[in-house]
């Protein structure tokens, strides 16, 4: 997987992991303005990964220890969005993922389509100030099957 800067496959996943995350806050549908962008609009942070809280290490990702330590992702008014993840990789300090795209709302259900990760699309749903994203493993450079990304709203 390409991104705008050159990056490890490891820290390739954990980009993919965050922003799989945040993208997956909303859900597949048609696009949506107004009020119900507004209702999502805000910064969301990474709480739980698979049930676990953060430091969360990402598992069989071959040579590579990957660890998310925190993410965030943005929901601006304008139907865009940007995500950013930091952590380590083999004990190194990395920024994870840098994403940014567009977003659209159909009823709980969020829709992200990158425009840094090349073929990313996500979807995910958002109740109260919850957003949870079911991401594939192969985002974030696991073998694992997929992933369950919780985030909560900020005040």
């Amino acid at each position: 997987m390409h991104t705008k800067m050159r990056i490890s496959s490891a820290r390739a996943a954990r980009i993919a992991v965050a922003v799989a995350a945040v993208a997956l806050l909303g859900a597949c549908g048609s696009d949506s303005t107004g009020p119900h962008n507004a209702s999502v609009t805000g910064t969301y942070a990474l709480s739980t990964v698979d049930g676990a809280s953060l430091p969360f290490t990402v598992p069989n990702t071959g040579d590579n220890t990957e660890v998310v330590q925190s993410a965030a992702i943005m929901l601006n008014n304008d139907s865009t969005y940007s995500a950013v993840a930091s952590g380590t990789e083999n004990g190194e300090p990395t920024s994870i993922i840098t994403d940014a795209g567009s977003y659209s709302v159909s009823g709980s259900q969020v829709t992200f389509t990158s425009t840094v990760i090349q073929g990313g699309h996500y979807t995910g749903n958002v109740s109260g100030t919850t957003l949870t994203v079911t991401i594939i493993g192969a985002f974030v450079g696991s073998t694992n099957t997929s992933f369950s990304l919780v985030f909560t709203k900020g005040t």
